[in-house]
């Protein structure tokens, strides 16, 4: 599957699989350098540390436990690329208030950690 891109993706949290919509979004975390330009040349850079997070839409059924997903602290989050690479991001907890519209729930977590497993 070397040419294989990744087009589907699969989000589960702890172990229960969501009905994710198209257009999740993964990011590793770690370091973001912005440069330093000075009159005379780039300085060079510095560096701030952004959080891991996991970004996806699900559907509005009626089992969707809004409140639950609100309160999740420490919960673990899978992202699953049909490509066959999983990260799990760790020690997870919803970032943003959730927001429903037209039957769909958008959703962001951050975690103290992303790994790939």
């Amino acid at each position: 599957m070397a040419n294989k891109v990744t087009g589907r993706v699969f989000i589960s949290i702890n172990g229960a699989r969501m009905r994710s919509k198209e257009g999740a979004k993964l990011n590793l975390g770690g370091a973001e350098r912005d440069a330093v330009v000075g009159d005379d040349s780039i300085h060079g850079f510095t560096e701030k540390l952004i959080a891991p997070s996991i970004e996806f839409t699900t559907s509005h059924m009626a089992d969707t436990d809004l409140k639950a997903l609100a309160d999740l602290t420490d919960a673990s989050v899978q992202f699953e690329a049909d490509t066959g690479r999983v990260y799990v991001l760790r020690n997870a907890w919803c970032a943003k208030a959730i927001e429903m519209s037209k039957g769909e729930v958008s959703l962001v977590f951050n975690g103290l950690s992303c790994e790939e497993v």
